[in-house]
């Protein structure tokens, strides 16, 4: 895989030649950086759902601005990142370079002729949804964050056209209004494998709250009862019955959260299963392939923000020997029966130039 750190290839090539002749090595206890020179931060990389492709973000805080990058992964690494630009932004009346943001980025299911969308803010602050291989943008008020059906042309966004923001159903050109919330916010949609219910956050007047909403009934209800706290950030077990989320209940403050895990339906008893974790910058924590575990960075700053697997049955969590430092945004996908792990961090532990946060990939050993 190419884009090793200095030094670091030599190292992970003796290493290998040790493991072949029987002596225990740490050439697959090591995360790898891939190839990047961007000047800023790079954010929630998000590998495509076969594993062939990666998009990421990067964020520029000197020119508040955010973009999206896109890169081909083979068998000989990553390749060179592009730009995502849509065909609209061509006009610079609307879509002037200087304050061009793309984000929220999410891949459609496989075997779809519509491969992803993503958000898109013009120099006026409007949020627009682009869709690959779709004609138009979603363009009617502020819209953002598409979250894509399990299966089939279609996804979920939230958009402020009736108010505070609701979440919607694209279907193939279709619109149809999900949600009718004339308070709050419905955000982070996440939708279960089988693709018939939402999981979403309410947000807005007192704490945030994760609903559940079955497509066929149109009635919101609430997932979980915890009084007076925020929980957020809802994703499903791969065999949809089980949700894992954050929740600041039990932590020593409201901007601490932990991970938590509760039955897909409600009135369930919430367990919790890490007492302090760092919230993601999108989307939420990802589960391991088995239903079995769930992976997320553990807020510990004196151990450099390791990652570690969670089960779900309480047991003690495993911490991955990346060798990175202030890790963040963990994305697992599974290639070829490998567990593959892309993230972001500052490098590695013994590293001197820890300025932004740059990608990395760690297949788990099992």
């Amino acid at each position: 895989m190419t884009g090793l750190l200095p030094g670091r290839a030599g190292c992970l090539v003796l290493c290998s030649l040790l493991g072949g002749l029987g002596v225990p090595t740490l050439a697959r206890a090591a995360a790898v950086q891939l190839p990047t020179s961007h000047l800023g931060n790079i954010h929630y990389p998000q590998p495509s759902p076969d594993g062939s492709k990666l998009v990421y973000e990067v964020d520029y805080p000197s020119e508040k601005r955010m973009e999206l990058q896109m890169a081909d992964l083979g068998p000989g690494g990553m390749g060179a990142p592009r730009l995502l630009v849509p065909e609209t932004m061509g006009t610079s009346d609307r879509y002037g370079a200087g304050r061009r943001i793309t984000h929220l980025f999410g891949w459609a299911a496989p075997q779809q002729k519509y491969g992803f969308a993503y958000t898109v803010s013009d120099a006026q602050g409007l949020q627009s949804v682009y869709i690959d291989g779709w004609s138009t943008m979603i363009a009617e008020g502020v819209n953002k964050e598409p979250t894509w059906a399990p299966e089939g042309a279609r996804f979920v966004f939230t958009s402020n056209r009736t108010g505070n923001g609701d979440l919607y159903l694209w279907d193939e050109g279709q619109e149809l209004q999900l949600t009718f919330d004339e308070v709050h916010s419905e955000i982070y949609p996440a939708w279960t494998p089988q693709g018939d219910k939402l999981a979403f956050v309410r947000a807005g007047k007192g704490p945030t709250q994760i609903m559940l909403l079955e497509l066929s009934g149109f009635s919101p209800v609430p997932l979980l009862s915890f009084p007076g706290k925020d929980s957020t950030r809802p994703s499903f077990s791969p065999d949809g019955s089980k949700v894992a989320f954050l929740s600041n209940k039990a932590t020593d403050s409201p901007t601490s959260f932990g991970l938590w895990v509760v039955d897909a339906r409600p009135g369930g008893t919430p367990r919790s299963i890490g007492p302090k974790v760092r919230v993601p910058t999108k989307g939420a924590c990802s589960w391991t392939p088995d239903g079995k575990a769930v992976i997320a960075v553990l807020d510990d700053p004196d151990a450099g923000d390791p990652i570690g697997v969670f089960p779900i049955d309480g047991g003690p969590v495993r911490i991955l020997a990346t060798g990175t430092v202030n890790n963040w945004d963990p994305r697992l996908v599974v290639r070829d029966g490998q567990w593959r792990l892309y993230f972001t961090s500052q490098g590695l532990d013994a590293a001197d130039d820890k300025v932004w946060q740059t990608l990395w990939v760690y297949d788990i050993p099992r």
